[in-house]
């Protein structure tokens, strides 16, 4: 008989791991609520892998990777755009310095020169601007789809979803984990992954205590007079805290402006006035035709943060053997989902990955306590 899996929670991250592992072992998701339908189906879908790890772009290449080979699973897409970062005259021989050290180093990044910008990306205003550095590898993809097709996957390799079931206990039997006590019972389990996002803190406080603090992130579509032209790029807007992307119908994603939230429970599912007002003001500034862009729609969700923006992906050494924790994403969730599959495994498992597990392990915290000072990555800086 294989081992049994337990997984607390149902977004983008619990079901890449259970894909992950469904074909090995007996494999059981709890979800409180529906699939993917918090933090996971708010998101953006960006896939910014390899600038979000340049120092380990092993890591980087491992999420592409799957991207690219996953693209056409099903209804799944990943649509693959360049990145790029505005940079102000200030900031521009710090910022050329910093391409070419990224190219020297093998990453597809450069910098474009203002005239060079203005030919590459017509659509832009950078007057206010020296140029941009530009990824050259990123993308994008319908969180939702993206997580339903891992959920599909898992399930034909005979993983279990509960929904509508919240887990209420981790059981822990001479400091062994012996499964999960779930509003409709106990369940058994050699090993439990934790991937409730904001939520594992409390969950796994009475066991082993986590750095990880829920915040709040926004995100508005606008339609402008005219559709954004096919070669659109993703990018940001540094010091503004916003990021941006094209929609597949020539609409505009803008999102960022994310704070610490206090209240997570309670907090507002709605963009907040002052960010439309600023994405108002701000669009315009750098973008040709959005004087009189329309709303199209907005919301805001709620994510577990850690002090260096980096997830959690560990069985912490004082924690109860055979726990997992997959979590602290910083709004990363969908494009590290399939680095955090392969990490859970390899845990589980004891194979090697192919990068190092270092990056993610808790005890680079020196604290586990969650009054640290959020830091949003939605800078670009």
């Amino acid at each position: 008989m294989s081992e049994r899996i337990a997984i607390v929670g149902g977004g983008v991250i619990g079901c890449a791991v259970a894909r992950k592992l469904a074909s090995d072992y007996e494999v059981e998701v709890f979800e409180k609520g529906q699939l993917a339908s918090e933090a996971s189906a708010l998101a953006a879908g960006e896939v910014t892998m390899l600038s979000s790890y340049e120092d380990k772009p092993d890591i980087g290449w491992h999420a592409v990777d799957f991207f690219r080979e996953y693209d056409g699973t099903d209804e799944f897409t990943f649509t693959e755009l360049p990145s790029i970062g505005l940079v102000t005259p200030d900031r521009e021989d710090e910022k050329r310095r910093y391409a070419a050290r990224l190219a020297a180093e093998g990453l597809p990044v450069r910098y474009l020169d203002r005239e060079t910008a203005r030919e590459q990306y017509p659509t832009f205003d950078f007057s206010d601007h020296a140029g941009v550095i530009e990824h050259r590898v990123s993308g994008f993809v319908d969180p939702y789809t993206f997580a339903m097709t891992l959920h599909h996957d898992a399930r034909d390799d005979g993983a279990t979803f509960h929904t509508n079931t919240a887990v209420r206990n981790l059981l822990v039997e001479d400091d062994d984990v012996v499964g999960l006590e779930t509003e409709d019972g106990r369940i058994d389990a050699d090993h439990v992954v934790c991937a409730a996002g904001w939520r594992s803190r409390e969950f796994l406080l009475e066991h082993v205590p986590i750095p990880v603090r829920p915040y709040r992130t926004q995100c508005i579509v606008l339609e402008p007079k005219s559709p954004l032209p096919e070669g659109f790029p993703m990018g940001w807007f540094p010091g503004e805290h916003v990021y941006f992307r094209p929609e597949h119908n020539g609409d505009f994603l803008i999102g960022g402006w994310s704070f610490a939230e206090d209240n997570p429970e309670g907090a507002s599912g709605q963009a907040d006035e002052a960010f439309r007002n600023h994405v108002a003001d701000l669009v315009p500034t750098f973008l040709e035709g959005f004087e009189e862009a329309g709303y199209v729609d907005d919301w805001a969700g709620v994510d577990g943060a850690t002090p260096d923006t980096r997830p959690i992906l560990d069985a912490p050494a004082d924690a109860p053997d055979g726990l997992i924790v997959a979590t602290g994403f910083n709004g990363r969730g969908v494009m590290t989902a399939p680095v955090a599959a392969t990490a859970v495994r390899s845990l589980i498992t004891g194979e090697d990955a192919p990068f190092s597990l270092d990056t993610f392990a808790i005890d680079r915290f020196t604290t586990r306590s969650d009054d640290f000072e959020f830091i949003s990555i939605s800078a670009g800086d």
